[in-house]
């Protein structure tokens, strides 16, 4: 199945290519794109990107997932546009046929040639916001305010009743500033059927290619994984929206969110 993007809010039309973006139901429904964005769009998020990691490459380390990088938010909105506007918010929504919040986590991702692979994960986690969007406005996470992954609160300046509870429910990996791909750099994302399936043994892998984008609904079954780069680096900006977790609960209920620091089915 083949989607347009020419049904795209007008501000997105000074940005995208309009090429088609297929739609795959294998091993889950998911979208592959190439080719997303104008020459000159993409040229400026791949110069965005190389000073962003510039600025933290020294820092800003994952250990958990063997990835440099770091959070993006309100400040980099212009300098990343319209990958954190909520016009491309809502395209990746409707795209998805999700019904999404306006809460926004993005970050820059880099692993070094040789970097550690992953293993089979389906993003169906929670997401703690400080405050919900305006119309026509989207959320991003607030580091300093309150912790994503816990909830945890880090500053006095947050009321209680402003905590807003929500989970993953897209997922969008865009590729950029990656050296030209050959089948063996490894550098892929993974998709499997199950938490249990090899981690080399997926049932089909999308290729690291610049200008490129992967994205699906999160959900019990959209496990997914790095498969490590053997030869040279990979980059990418990932982006997740959001939606309530009353409905998570009411469609696959409490015990299908997952904890992180655990994988699927542990708890």
């Amino acid at each position: 199945m083949m989607l347009t993007t020419r049904e795209a809010a007008p501000y997105l039309d000074r940005y995208l290519a309009h090429h088609r973006w297929e739609v795959k139901s294998e091993p889950f429904r998911h979208v592959v794109a190439r080719d997303v964005f104008t020459e000159d769009c993409y040229s400026r998020l791949a110069a965005a990107f190389r000073s962003t990691l510039a600025s933290v490459i020294h820092r800003g380390y994952l250990e958990d997932h063997d990835i440099h990088g770091t959070t993006l938010g309100p400040k980099h909105a212009e300098m990343f546009a319209p990958l954190l506007s909520r016009a491309w918010h809502d395209l990746l929504a409707s795209t998805l046929g999700v019904s999404a919040t306006g809460h926004v986590l993005a970050g820059i991702h880099h692993h070094l040639a040789g970097s550690s692979g992953g293993f089979p994960h389906n993003d169906l986690n929670s997401g703690w916001f400080a405050g919900k969007p305006g119309i026509g406005e989207v959320t991003f996470s607030s580091p300093s305010l309150l912790d994503y992954t816990s909830g945890q609160v880090l500053s006095q300046e947050l009321r209680a009743d402003e905590f807003v509870h929500t989970v993953r429910a897209v997922a969008m990996i865009f590729y950029l500033c990656n050296p030209e791909w050959q089948p063996g750099d490894g550098g892929t994302t993974a998709l499997y059927r199950s938490a249990k399936d090899d981690v080399d043994r997926p049932v089909l892998e999308v290729p690291p290619i610049n200008n490129s984008l992967l994205a699906f609904e999160c959900t019990p079954e959209s496990f997914h994984g790095f498969r490590s780069n053997t030869t040279s680096e990979r980059n990418s900006i990932v982006l997740w929206l959001h939606r309530p977790l009353e409905y998570v609960i009411n469609r696959w209920g409490q015990d299908a969110i997952v904890p992180y620091g655990l994988r699927p089915g542990q708890g």
